[in-house]
């Protein structure tokens, strides 16, 4: 039996995303228009596994409403926006007026960050090996940034950060931004530590929940901060997107979930508009953020890409941490530069350096096939002795 959308939405709050998309039966109806046709890259046409995208592209329902959305181009979107506003909120388990909409989760977070930068005392806590939407947007403000050190395997330090940001919450606002699932690390922080910290309600402090990578969580152990916004926590935004799992990275489109009043006001005044995006995107979005059989599809072929570079990892005994993103992070034990260049020589482009992991590389998932060349190519660098 299908799974109804109310039930995919829990299982996204709870952590099992993933496992709620799983192929369901021996055909779905999403793979037949993606069928796979491995096409070797080239230097015009490199295999783009840097950027952390679903190379599916937008699904067969979405690039249809992009086409049909031509007609209408030329009316402005406030009714459909609102349309879209209402799609989000049944996704997160929301309400209407709970949701702001953004040009991506990047204008979001420049917005959240944005609405504190001015204040007396205002100061960004962030993990040191992070997303830099949060600090760029900080320091384009004049507003001072403090980096917590990592924990054992890049993992986000729960206790460090507390401490930072209840330090700097003594001088003024206090806002941590937290990527959960990280980039670049793929990995998810933990939870019990996170929720505690949340729900003790630090006084003066803001939680800036970046989830971009969140229907990609595989991890029973994962939930999303949407559970304490359900709750009532007055002290949360939690930022999606439409960049990752739904493929319109290049359609700009995201927005913002809080159940203050005070938080969704601060995000609001600081977007240029709200009910300004633009038509295609959305009509790409309602396209898709009903479509569990591209959901379904995409989850299936990460999932597969995942166990490809897995499977690599251990045979050529390469440190790796476990992934629960689209896209790995594993460590060269040596400088990124030449393995980056020695790859893009084969027309193949992988992360940019992460300081202070200058020997990990973060390549993202690309699809199944081509990331079996990803990892044949791998293989025979390594026969090189590049790797």
């Amino acid at each position: 039996m299908h799974m109804q959308r109310r039930q995919v939405i829990g299982a996204a709050i709870g952590g099992a995303f993933a496992a709620a998309l799983a192929p369901q039966g021996a055909v779905r109806a999403a793979e037949a228009p993606f069928a796979e046709k491995f096409v070797k890259p080239t230097a015009d046409k490199p295999l783009l596994a840097c950027f952390n995208e679903n190379p599916l592209g937008l699904s067969m329902e979405a690039r249809a409403a992009v086409a049909k959305s031509a007609a209408v181009c030329n009316r402005y979107p406030f009714a459909r926006a609102e349309t879209l506003r209402k799609a989000c909120a049944d996704f997160v388990g929301g309400k209407p007026e709970e949701i702001v909409l953004s040009q991506g989760s990047a204008e979001a977070i420049r917005a959240s960050v944005e609405s504190y930068a001015h204040e007396p005392g205002a100061t960004l806590i962030i993990p040191e090996l992070t997303y830099s939407d949060g600090e760029m947007a900080a320091k384009r403000n004049g507003m001072p940034v403090v980096k917590v050190k990592m924990g054992k395997n890049w993992s986000i330090d729960i206790p460090a950060m507390r401490a930072a940001a209840a330090e700097a919450a003594k001088k003024g606002p206090a806002v941590v931004y937290f990527v959960n699932p990280n980039n670049p690390t793929s990995t998810i922080a933990d939870t019990n530590q996170l929720f505690d910290w949340i729900r003790s309600q630090p006084k003066n402090t803001v939680f800036l929940m970046d989830e971009a990578y969140g229907e990609f969580v595989v991890d029973p152990s994962w939930k999303s901060t949407i559970e304490l916004v359900h709750a009532g926590a007055k002290n949360v935004i939690v930022m999606k997107t439409f960049s990752k799992i739904f493929g319109m990275a290049g359609l700009r489109l995201g927005f913002a979930y809080t159940a203050s009043p005070e938080l969704h006001k601060r995000v609001h005044d600081h977007i240029a508009y709200d009910f300004f995006m633009n038509t295609p995107a959305i009509e790409a979005a309602l396209a898709e953020i009903g479509d569990l059989g591209f959901l379904r599809l995409s989850n299936s072929e990460n999932k597969e890409a995942r166990k490809i570079m897995e499977d690599l990892f251990k045979e050529l005994n390469l440190e790796y941490l476990p992934s629960q993103t689209n896209f790995c992070f594993f460590n060269l034990k040596g400088p990124l530069e030449p393995f980056a260049k020695a790859m893009k020589a084969e027309n193949i482009l992988v992360g940019r350096p992460f300081p202070p992991a200058l020997t990990w590389c973060r390549i993202s998932y690309v699809r199944p096939e081509e990331m079996k060349y990803v990892a044949d190519v791998m293989r025979g660098l390594r026969k090189k002795g590049v790797i």
